[in-house]
């Protein structure tokens, strides 16, 4: 697996689990559509949802300031990668939910190394 290289990619899936103590990977339920813009290493990844009780989870995740990893399968390579970002921000988008977060990508070996 390469870096991702600088551009902007479109998300396929997206899982989270926060920094602090969790390991497995959860699914953000109700994930419909998302985009990764990916600029010297760093990256910003913006997903929408419609999932309400992770909206509840993610907003105190928020106000708590927890970071959170990512973990994100891009279209264009239909490879993952992870995301390590501070803590996510949430922004109500009608129906759904946006989940924006920035930090640092790396390919799935490497988060694991």
């Amino acid at each position: 697996m390469s870096t991702l290289p600088d551009d902007e990619y479109l998300l396929t899936d997206v899982q989270w689990r926060r920094q602090d103590q969790d390991e497995a990977f959860r699914p953000l339920h109700g994930f419909t559509t998302g985009h990764l813009v990916v600029s010297g290493g760093r990256a910003q990844a913006d997903a929408r949802f419609n999932d309400q009780f992770l909206s509840n989870r993610f907003s105190d995740l928020e106000e708590d300031g927890i970071p959170v990893v990512l973990l994100v399968e891009v279209l264009e390579t239909e490879e993952a990668y992870t995301l390590a970002c501070s803590a996510p921000t949430l922004i109500r988008a009608g129906a759904s939910y946006r989940l924006k977060a920035e930090g640092k990508v790396s390919d799935v070996e490497q988060a694991h190394a």
